[in-house]
């Protein structure tokens, strides 16, 4: 009995199957359903073009919510790391990258979140993560001084 192809394209462009997946359901290599989706131009129904034009699979909202926390992570592990250092030139070197981490994350977040739908322009106003990067702000500004260390 042959290979079915059109059930295999159709799970393929569902999206809700990998192409190992599909080997080991049809008994195929994984490089025999690579072929066949390059010679045949197969397309998952959620895919868009990439910068280098390959198809690949699109992102969804909650995938955006874990980046969003495995960021944060980034930006909190540095803030720890400033605010633990013994040496304090290094440790607001630290916090100011942080600092700086958090503003550019804030603004990706905002900026996914409009283009996902996820909110629109008036509830992005001031959200959770302009909160937090303000109270960054205040993490890197040495306590009694209005302004911050260097001049900046």
């Amino acid at each position: 009995m042959g290979i079915d192809w059109k059930a295999v394209k159709e799970e393929f462009g569902s999206g809700s199957v990998t192409i190992i997946e599909l080997a080991k359901k049809y008994g195929l290599h994984r490089n025999t359903i690579g072929k066949r989706v390059k010679k045949e131009g197969w397309r998952k129904k959620d895919a868009f073009e990439g910068r280098d034009g390959q198809s690949t699979t699109a992102r969804k909202p909650e995938d955006l919510f874990d980046d969003h926390r495995v960021l944060w992570k980034g930006v909190k592990k540095r803030l720890v790391k400033g605010l633990h250092n013994n040496d304090v030139k290094l440790g607001l070197e630290e916090l100011k990258v942080a600092k700086m981490a958090g503003e550019v994350l804030s603004s990706v977040i905002k900026g996914e979140r409009l283009a996902w739908g996820i909110e629109d322009d008036a509830s992005v106003n001031l959200d959770d993560t302009e909160k937090i990067a303000a109270e960054m702000d205040l993490a890197t500004i040495p306590g009694g001084t209005d302004e911050a260390v260097d001049g900046e």
